[in-house]
């Protein structure tokens, strides 16, 4: 992944070095350690094709190996109410 590097823009690349020194990095991180627009690295980092994960408010690279997360079950869309007869 060393040429993707390349292609990316400076907060991009301040993002991919704050993911690579820390195990999770949050939006308010970023922003401290200077990415003007951390969702937007986040988003570039993601269509060059690093492997990320959020949890809560948190990111963190992952290994190409990883298992993706589950996907949650959805909410039945309608209630059910016992009745009486």
């Amino acid at each position: 992944m060393a040429g993707r590097h390349e292609e990316l823009n400076d907060d991009a690349r301040r993002a991919l070095e704050l993911l690579q020194q820390h195990p999770e990095v949050s939006i308010g991180l970023l922003r401290d350690a200077g990415v003007s627009m951390p969702a937007q690295a986040l988003y570039s980092l993601q269509l060059a094709g690093w492997p990320l994960r959020r949890r809560g408010g948190a990111w963190r690279l992952v290994g190409p190996d990883e298992p993706a997360p589950p996907i949650a079950e959805p909410p039945p869309r309608v209630r059910r109410v016992a009745r009486d007869h």
